[in-house]
């Protein structure tokens, strides 16, 4: 078992606590109210300006070549397709993207997003590699599950499936689980079980962001 594996199945209890949250159901069999998803897609997007942020620091920080194209490409698949595809929901929505642009971030997206810039700024190679994982694995696993059980009539809840379901993102988090999986081979112990707790944070991290859309939860005041 190579060890990013290992880290999905000690895991296990927040990542399925992620796959059957209401919000994500609710996605996959076309009833989640639009108001929760557009709450959703305006934090999102939100959170992908800071995730860009978080690949960028990523790739100067990266000790080769390969790591840094790497995370450059990770920086251009967020500033592109992901952000072009919450923009292109959204303008059906009659949001455009100068409104996404100025969302507030709410106090869960403000916690996920300053966690992975910390984990940039002071975080080894390994713990930058897992501190990201749980969002895109996570999205990818969670899509490909609900596709499996049939894609839901409402074309935005469709499109958001097939998008994080597709090969090209099913294919990127294959590549670096293979980064992470090699980079451990050679990693001490110690610093494997600090690679776990940034993983089981960020998994515990995301679970936090679908309960913040499936309540629309703000700030108190």
């Amino acid at each position: 078992m190579g060890f990013t594996s290992e880290l999905r199945k000690k895991a296990e209890k927040i990542w399925e606590a992620n796959h059957n949250h209401p919000f994500v159901q609710h996605i996959g069999n076309g009833t989640l109210p639009k108001d929760k998803f557009i709450f959703y897609l305006k934090q999102d997007y939100i959170y992908l300006i800071d995730f860009a942020r978080y690949f960028a620091l990523l790739a100067a920080r990266a000790s080769n070549l390969s790591l840094m194209t790497g995370f450059a490409e990770l920086l251009h698949t967020t500033l592109k397709f992901e952000m072009d595809l919450h923009r292109s929901i959204c303008s059906d929505f009659g949001i455009s993207a100068e409104e996404l642009e100025k969302t507030e971030a709410m106090p869960d997206t403000l916690n996920y997003t300053s966690f992975l810039i910390k984990s940039a700024l002071l975080g080894s190679a390994g713990e930058m590699l897992a501190g990201f994982l749980p969002c895109a694995w996570g999205y990818v696993e969670i899509a490909q599950r609900l596709k499996q059980k049939g894609l839901p009539d409402e074309k935005h809840y469709r499109q958001w499936i097939e998008t994080y379901a597709s090969d090209e993102f099913d294919g990127m988090v294959l590549y670096y689980r293979g980064l992470l999986d090699d980079y451990a081979s050679t990693a001490p112990d110690t610093e494997k079980h600090k690679m776990q707790e940034v993983f089981d944070l960020s998994s515990k991290l995301e679970y936090m962001f679908w309960e913040m859309a499936w309540n629309q939860r703000g700030w108190p005041i």
